[in-house]
């Protein structure tokens, strides 16, 4: 006899909404999470598009602020300001959204285990192990970050790739909430320095990068002005998203930071998250009803269909970011400025399927001007991955 039809490692806002889906549907779920404190410490950015909007899955009372746009700034400081008519992102409030996620679970009937670590998932027989007992399921859905056991153990051959991201929670005077800052610094692209306005007396402060701790830190300290004041400081790791990657295997699925559902070019993960947590969520119904964890298969093909070609766009854009240097950056700068390409990233970008920005960029003829520094052979390749 099974403990539970369905045990959840990983409370995090994507497993928490999985568990969540899985228990309306009337299935006795488990949800277990090593902290004691779901959403702590702080490690994201907490800036979402508005089609976080489409999932139904952020009441506003965890809004803290409403972005319109972006400026962008090079190295040699040419600026592009960019942004909509409407609202373009929010600012949430991740620690106490996290925890209104795990709570609605629990709400919904979930048994959830806060301080409980996992030791192992036993993806043969479909059991996991914490310190007092083995608990079985006939699904186990992993979501507990980066550096899952049962991801590198599901996928033994493919060697995970991952950034440093760091961000400051500072006090400070924001003359303007409605527009957040990225500062390209050659040191750490494809990453990039943020700026995003909670308050007019908050705004949280960040990168990611490819180097060290030590390096990010010190770029992230140059980046404050005298009068900020640093509250906290948190680190974590975004993984790279791998199309190579398997996240299903028997009956055993990965979801969220562990299955690599990030966005290569920003590393956010929450919108494809929870649409991956609503296909898994509909092919976990159909497999426990008919028996047949093919469900389970095509919930890792449903979801491949739906990113892959986005997120391998992105992937070659970063490529491309990557071999820049810096007489490169500020060159597109000046030519995507000289073009008026503000006007169109304003009106096509979109945070979350940037290929239909690159298309509009290709068809006015913009993304000729930058072929010097891009190359016909890169250009080529973000046009095959779309």
């Amino acid at each position: 006899m099974k403990d539970y039809d369905i045990i959840v490692v990983g409370a995090g806002p994507v497993g928490s909404t999985y568990a969540y889906k899985m228990a309306k549907m009337g299935y006795d779920v488990a949800l277990y999470d090593m902290k004691n404190r779901i959403g702590h410490p702080l490690q994201c950015a907490g800036l979402v598009s508005t089609n976080i909007d489409k999932t139904k899955n952020l009441p506003r009372e965890f809004i803290d602020n409403e972005i319109q746009g972006a400026n962008l700034t090079s190295p040699d400081m040419t600026s592009i300001t960019v942004s909509k008519q409407d609202t373009a992102a929010y600012v949430i409030d991740r620690i106490y959204y996290d925890k209104y996620l795990a709570n609605r679970a629990e709400d919904a009937g979930v048994d959830v285990f806060y301080s409980t670590r996992v030791y192992d998932v036993d993806i043969e027989n479909t059991t996991i192990k914490t310190k007092d007992d083995t608990y079985s399921s006939d699904i186990i859905a992993v979501s507990c970050g980066p550096n899952s056991q049962t991801a590198k153990k599901m996928n033994p051959e493919v060697e995970d790739e991952s950034f440093l991201a760091m961000q400051y929670i500072v006090s400070t005077l924001n003359e303007d909430t409605s527009f957040l800052d990225i500062n390209v610094n050659m040191n750490i692209l494809p990453g990039f320095i943020w700026s995003i306005p909670v308050s007019y007396r908050e705004k949280r402060v960040g990168l990611f990068t490819n180097g060290s701790y030590t390096q990010a830190e010190m770029i992230l300290n140059s980046a404050l002005k005298s009068t900020d004041v640093v509250v906290d400081k948190s680190h974590g790791i975004i993984p790279r998203f791998n199309p190579q990657k398997c996240i299903v295997k028997n009956n055993t699925i990965l979801l969220g930071d562990s299955a690599s559902q990030v966005k290569p070019t920003t590393g956010g993960g929450l919108i494809a998250g929870f649409n991956s947590a609503q296909i898994a969520a509909e092919n976990s119904d159909l497999m426990l009803k008919e028996h047949d964890n093919n469900y389970l298969l095509r919930y890792e093909k449903q979801y491949h269909e739906r990113y892959d070609n986005e997120f391998k766009t992105q992937i070659n854009v970063q490529k491309i970011l990557e071999d820049l240097s810096e007489d490169d950056v500020n060159f597109m700068f000046r030519q995507l400025k000289e073009c008026q390409a503000d006007k169109i990233i304003s009106k096509y970008g979109d945070m979350d399927d940037q290929s239909i920005l690159i298309k509009e960029l290709i068809k006015s003829g913009v993304i000729f001007k930058l072929l010097p520094k891009i190359g016909i052979r890169r250009l080529k390749n973000i046009w095959k991955s779309q």
